[in-house]
Formats: structure tokens, C-alpha cells, sequence
């Protein structure tokens, strides 16, 4: 075989034996154990959606929060934590649909037997896949990233928000990446942004000394920010989208606001 047709198809085997697992729709990971009491967990109707290393240090020990980080890449992919009480016969099949994205149709069946007992499933999955358990559609909880004050009470927003102008702030509550030091042409930053999805806000921390101090320490990590956001006209950048922050805290600290 010509040495350009070996090195083709030799090019062709590592690519299609590294690319099968990245581009997996799912994958079951064993032998992790839990840090904290699992009646606190939803149950099989409603496993845990986790998007973060940082989300992932609250629930899983040492040992198993290293096999997450060597196991899962969360820039593309989520983990599905399932932890129930039932019979010893219990069981969570699940058949993955041949759409595109893929969709992954969890099915609980209850054993007959009346051993109580307690069952642990984890699973990675790609981010873009959808998953339902018996029949009902699994809510991710990064679509309620952004919230808006109103009235006194937070509701979930679509982006943009429709009463956010030039020159008009609107208090929100948001869920999100955090990323901090960051340098810009000319200036034109705060130097701390939040993203989530395909959108990207900057932070200004300015309110508090303690904020930029709880920046540095999660920077990288999912945060929920809340505070008074605004438009304005830059220089460099024609419009820049501002979010005076008023607390920000880790987001495994904050789900139960967001859910």
C-alpha cells in the first residue's frame, strides 16, 4: 500500500476511534458515590441537570468529582444525575432516537418486589440532546437563565428583553459562566463578563470591594448574578450591555431560586 493511502487511513481510524465517544449522545459513568444525604435529590422524575465542575463539587465526593473532570468535557456535554427509592426490581432503560439532535427517552420501571432499596445512575450526555422520563420532557435549567424582576416577583425572560432600552436599566436576575480579568481595545470593558448560551454581558462590580474579590475566586465557574441592567453607546463596540451587580454567588448555592 503506497505510504500516503496508509497514513489516509491510518488519519481516518484515529479520528473516527476518538471522535465515537465525543460526539456520543450518552454514556453511563459507575462507581461514584454522593457527599450528601440523597433524600435531598428529586428522584427519577426529576435527576439533576449538572452543567458545571463547580455544580458537580456539590453532590459528588473527592474521588468521584476527579472521574467527572477526566470523564466529562462540560463546554459539550451535561450530567444527568438519577438517584430513587424503590423495589430491588426497579430499572431505567433508555433508547436513544436516531433524530438530530438525538432525543434520549428515559423509561422507569417499577419492580414488583417490596425490598425498598436506594438506586444511583450517572450519566454523561451531550449538551444538545434532549432527554424525557416516561414520556415527560426533562427541564433544562439553563433555558431559565435570565430572570426579570416585575412587580416585585421574577419571571422567566426571553432574550432580548423587551423592556430593556438605551438609557433604561431593568433589574434581572442571571445564570451563567463567569469570566474575569479580561482586557478589551481601548479600555472598553469592565474587565468581568457573564455568559450563557450565545450571549455574553458584561459586570460591573463596582457596588461592593467584596465583588471583584468573589469574581477572582469564581472566575470560570457558573454563577447567578443579579442587578440592574442597562445599554449603552461605546466606542469600539457600538453598543455595550452592562449589569450593575448587586450579589453574585456560586450557582450550585443558587439553584433553588432559578428552578
Amino acid at each position: 500500500m503506497p505510504t500516503r493511502l496508509r497514513l489516509f487511513f491510518t488519519a481516518l481510524l484515529l479520528f473516527s476511534t476518538t471522535a465515537t465517544w465525543a460526539d456520543a449522545p450518552i454514556k453511563e459513568i459507575e462507581g461514584l458515590k454522593l457527599k450528601i444525604p440523597t433524600p435531598d435529590l428529586g428522584g427519577v422524575q426529576k435527576p439533576l441537570m449538572i452543567r458545571s465542575k463547580d455544580e458537580a463539587a456539590s453532590y459528588f465526593d473527592l474521588k468521584s468529582l476527579g472521574t467527572i473532570k477526566n470523564e466529562v468535557d462540560f463546554s459539550k456535554q451535561k450530567v444527568l444525575l438519577f438517584v430513587w427509592r424503590g423495589s430491588g426490581q426497579d430499572r431505567l432503560p433508555y433508547v436513544v432516537l436516531e433524530s438530530f439532535p438525538e432525543q434520549i427517552r428515559f423509561s422507569h420501571q417499577r419492580g414488583r418486589t417490596r425490598d425498598l432499596r436506594e438506586h444511583f445512575r450517572v450519566f454523561i450526555v451531550r449538551a444538545n440532546v434532549k432527554c424525557s422520563v416516561n414520556g415527560k420532557q426533562l427541564e433544562d435549567k439553563s433555558g431559565n437563565a435570565l430572570e426579570i424582576k416585575e412587580n416585585g416577583k421574577w419571571r422567566p425572560a426571553k432574550l432580548p428583553p423587551e423592556s430593556l432600552g438605551n438609557g433604561k436599566a431593568i433589574e434581572v436576575r442571571v445564570r451563567g459562566t463567569l469570566a474575569h480579568g479580561i482586557i478589551a481595545i481601548g479600555g472598553e470593558t469592565t474587565g468581568t463578563t457573564i455568559r450563557f448560551g450565545k450571549t455574553t454581558w458584561e459586570l460591573d462590580l463596582r457596588k461592593e470591594k467584596s465583588f471583584g474579590e468573589t469574581a477572582e475566586r469564581l472566575n470560570g465557574n457558573r454563577v447567578v448574578v443579579t442587578g440592574s441592567l442597562r445599554v449603552q453607546k461605546g466606542v469600539e463596540i457600538a453598543k455595550r450591555t452592562i449589569l450593575t451587580v448587586t450579589s453574585i454567588d456560586s450557582a450550585s448555592s443558587k439553584d433553588e431560586l432559578l428552578k
